[in-house]
Order: structure tokens, then sequence, then C-alpha cells
């Protein structure tokens, strides 16, 4: 990006504070760009929890590497199912993009933090909250029918150990659930992704 922003960007101050103060300025515009595409992902970590929750797979749970949070082998895999989709749709560029916008619209040692974006950044954490339990809703409704069932079958058969077999019956329809749903994964990731785009366009308006 070099040949292009170079045009852009004025010589930097000779004074070691002011010059602080630029580099300063430019880390948050990098971190404000990167927590929104963190908050869109997150969306799928969401997602994958609430389901891995009601298969019975949150007792068996992992420290994820990179937030050192604890999550599900399902989180894993949505957050790498997301990254490749995210990938194949040209995604990256929209980072590249909007790097080189940044310099357009707000000119290094400019940049000053206002309730506008902290705004954008409340309303794009609810809305990814929002979007996990949406994506998730049809798989849990399913699984909460079949944890009532097991329950009342439990009741009229107490001879049975419903505890014990309830583990692999909703492990088995949570799997038959997702491998069902695995043709239109893809593009509904697709569509939480383009958030990104938005949210970047957002941010970098309100600087």
């Amino acid at each position: 990006m070099t040949p292009i922003i170079s045009s852009r960007i004025d010589t930097p101050p000779s004074e070691s504070m002011a010059l602080v103060a630029v580099l300063v300025g430019e880390i948050i515009i990098g971190l404000l760009m990167g927590f929104v595409g963190k908050i869109v992902f997150g969306a799928f970590e969401i997602a994958a929890f609430f389901v891995a929750s009601q298969m019975g797979f949150s007792l068996a749970g992992t420290i994820d590497p990179s937030t050192q949070a604890q999550t599900t082998a399902f989180g894993t895999i949505a957050q790498m199912m997301a990254l490749m989709v995210l990938l194949a749709a040209d995604g990256h560029y929209w980072f590249l993009g909007a790097t080189i916008k940044s310099f357009s619209d707000v000119a290094p040692g400019e940049f000053v933090m206002n309730g506008q974006i902290l705004d954008i950044l409340l309303r794009l954490s609810a809305n990814s909250l929002t979007v996990g339990v949406t994506l998730a809703a049809p798989a849990i409704i399913i699984l909460l029918v079949v944890e009532f069932a097991l329950e009342f079958f439990g009741k009229t058969a107490p001879q049975f150990q419903v505890f014990l077999l309830g583990f692999p019956i909703k492990i088995g329809v949570g799997l038959w659930l997702i491998g069902g749903s695995l043709y239109f994964i893809p593009s509904s990731m697709r569509n939480v992704l383009s958030n990104i785009y938005h949210g970047l366009t957002q941010i970098l308006g309100a600087m």
C-alpha cells in the first residue's frame, strides 16, 4: 500500500512527543478496525457456544489461544469456517481498502476519540449477540424439544437412565442438524461477514 498512501502522508514531525502522539493515534485507528472484525466474528462463536452447550459439549471446554477465554470445539470450528468464507469472499480486501481510506479521511495526527465511535462499537456488539442467537435459534429450539421429550420419557419410564441416554441422543440430533444445514452455512456466514464492511465504513465516518 506504500505507493498509494505515500502521497497522502505528510512529513512526520521531528519532535519526539509529537511523533509519539501521531503513532498512538494510528495505533488506535488500527485497533478499532481490528476490533470491528473481532466483534463480527464473535457472532459465530456465540452461536456455536449456544449449540454446543445444548448438545452437552460445554463440559469439554478448551482455551481459545487468541482470546485466552474458554470456548468449545464448535466455537473454534465456527471461527475457522468464518475465516475461510471471509477469504473466499475477498473480505480481506475490505481491511486493505479501509486502511487506505483511513489515511484520506483522517490524516496522521488528527485522530480524536469521540462518543460516536463508542456508540458504534456498542451497537455492533449488541448486533453481534443478536446475530449469534439468531443463527443458533433453530438448533436451540429443536434441542430444547428433545430435552423436554427426554424429561417426559424419564417421568413415564423411570427405570431408564435418561441422564445417560440424553447425551448421545442430543449429540446425534445436534450433529444431524449441523450436517443438514451445511449447505446454507456459507451463505449465512457471508451475509453476516458483510457487517464487517459496514462497520468499518461507520467507524471511519465517525473519526
